[in-house]
């Protein structure tokens, strides 16, 4: 899996060729939130110039305020306004979780909000997707809707695996990656690669197999071929780093 982040104007003083060297390999960063103008992200112009210097793959995301399917539109504008002329690398994401403004309409309302703000997204050239939590889509967003139309599923999870019974194309799997001086750092996953030409860095594949080697050792994936099917790609480079642990071991 590819690792990345996502940002905002919570998070300042970003050393961005700092996040490439530890394996950061895409950023989704906050372009603005709301209907209304003046509501871009403070520091958006500032993340992106950094992670595009870093070589850090952008995508972006704008938060949802909807009280009403119309302002679906609206708020989809005022994002287009904030990403024209820029070159992203991902989709630009619906935020959707405010439980206080858009959380409070229906099922049918949500979905139809998400649609709208995809389906103008795309009319501009751009590709798009839906951000929310497991329990928003399970219980407030149809993401069958937005699989039928091949917009992305950016899901939040905070945990160790997904639970989720539809496809995920990236997933947050944790809202403390990295400290900052001003805030923590979501961490986040690339799923499926054919959302972009990107090949992890070599330090982030080190981490990886590590990671999952020690996995195996404690028997989570298994033996002979459950284990390589598991594994896949990844299978060879994290047995050779058991073998070597093992040797290590009984020497």
């Amino acid at each position: 899996m590819i690792k990345g982040i996502d940002l905002s104007e919570w998070q300042e003083n970003i050393d961005y060729a700092e996040l490439k060297r530890n394996g950061i390999d895409f950023a989704l960063i906050r372009c603005g939130y709301g209907k209304d103008a003046g509501q871009k992200d403070s520091m958006f112009e500032t993340h992106y110039k950094g992670c595009k210097e870093a070589g850090i793959k952008v995508g972006a995301y704008h938060f949802s305020y909807c009280t009403c399917v119309e302002n679906a539109k609206f708020e989809a504008q005022n994002c287009l306004d904030y990403i024209r002329g820029k070159d992203f690398d991902l989709p630009i994401y619906y935020d959707l979780e405010n439980d206080k403004t858009i959380g409070q309409l229906s099922e049918d309302e949500i979905t139809q909000i998400a649609l709208i703000f995809c389906r103008n997204l795309e009319s501009e050239g751009y590709r798009a997707g839906v951000y929310a939590n497991l329990n928003w889509f399970r219980n407030k967003i149809r993401p069958q809707a937005l699989e039928l139309e091949g917009y992305s599923i950016w899901l939040a999870q905070w945990n160790d695996e997904i639970t989720a019974d539809f496809e995920v194309d990236i997933w947050q799997y944790t809202n403390n990656i990295f400290n900052t001086e001003s805030n923590r750092i979501d961490g986040n996953y690339l799923l499926n690669t054919n959302l972009i030409d990107i090949e992890p860095t070599p330090e982030f594949e080190v981490d990886i197999c590590k990671s999952l080697a020690v996995d195996v050792i404690f028997g989570k994936y298994g033996n002979g071929e459950e284990r390589k099917e598991a594994l896949g790609n990844y299978y060879e480079e994290v047995q050779d780093i058991v073998n070597e642990i093992y040797n290590t071991i009984c020497v």
